[in-house]
């Protein structure tokens, strides 16, 4: 069992954000330190009440200052194996969670950080610009592992062109961190395709594409993927994990308003 300090955000209604990803890590039974960046009613789409402003409430930079230097002066940093972080809603609530790894890595270098810079898709951003720079500028650098799809490493590198694998693998070699998962790195009717970056080479996972499926999958997959490297698999073996058990996870979930993460608990 590993501990980790998960911050992203957190919905009360649908698998989203630390709703999709604690789960996933609990169910390969690891302890989870969860702290929301940011608390929803409902992901978006599941609601219309639930986009409203009174059914959104960001964490402030003070705020989760507070908790983390509470979790400092327990003496907590030395228990954590692992930092994943995600959504932040903005800049000065990246710069005190970086601040905090930064600490955390001080008192045990061995931790594991994976960084999910959740900035935008589609083509767009859904983030302030100095939210998605100050992931940029002070988190990326942190991170042993980060996890972009393919429109946010196409902004954060500023790449004009991403249309190939040696095109995406160059891009993350831009991208600061040793070990890069680029998700929905080709998207065509019938497949998505996954791709890891490391020093030692580029590998390839390709999964089905299925209609109607409910937000979420990328927090789930940062999830699994962090959990499998906590067991001691290798990078590759824990992506071709994690992208398996999403597939399961998708299977189940066609036509539903959310994740049926609960099939993760059976064999």
């Amino acid at each position: 069992m590993a501990r980790i300090l998960a911050l992203s955000s957190h919905v009360v209604r649908g698998s989203v954000g630390l709703a999709a990803t604690v789960p996933a890590l609990q169910s390969l039974g690891h302890e989870v330190w969860a702290l929301p960046t940011v608390m929803l009613a409902a992901r978006p789409g599941l609601g219309a009440a639930a986009s409203k402003a009174s059914g959104r409430r960001a964490a402030s930079a003070k705020e989760l200052t507070g908790m983390l230097n509470a979790l400092e002066q327990d003496g907590c940093w030395p228990m954590l194996d692992a930092v994943f972080t995600g959504y932040f809603a903005s800049p000065e609530a990246v710069m005190a969670v970086a601040d905090a790894v930064a600490r955390i890595k001080a008192a045990k270098p061995a931790v594991r950080v994976l960084v999910d810079p959740i900035i935008g898709d589609g083509g767009r951003l859904y983030v302030p610009e100095a939210t998605a720079e100050a992931i940029r500028d002070a988190l990326l650098p942190l991170a042993d592992i980060a996890t972009p799809n393919l429109f946010e490493l196409q902004w954060l590198t500023r790449a004009k062109k991403l249309d190939d694998v040696e095109a995406i693998a160059k891009a993350t070699r831009k991208l600061g961190p040793p070990s890069v998962v680029v998700t929905s790195a080709r998207v065509t009717d019938e497949s998505i395709l996954t791709v890891l970056v490391t020093p030692s080479g580029i590998r390839e996972y390709e999964s089905a594409r299925l209609a109607d499926i409910p937000n979420g999958s990328g927090d789930l997959l940062d999830g699994l993927l962090l959990g499998h490297l906590l067991e001691g698999r290798s990078e590759s073996a824990a992506v071709r994990g994690a992208v398996r058990n999403l597939a399961r996870v998708l299977e189940a979930s066609v036509g539903r308003d959310v994740l049926q993460i609960g099939v993760l608990n059976f064999p």
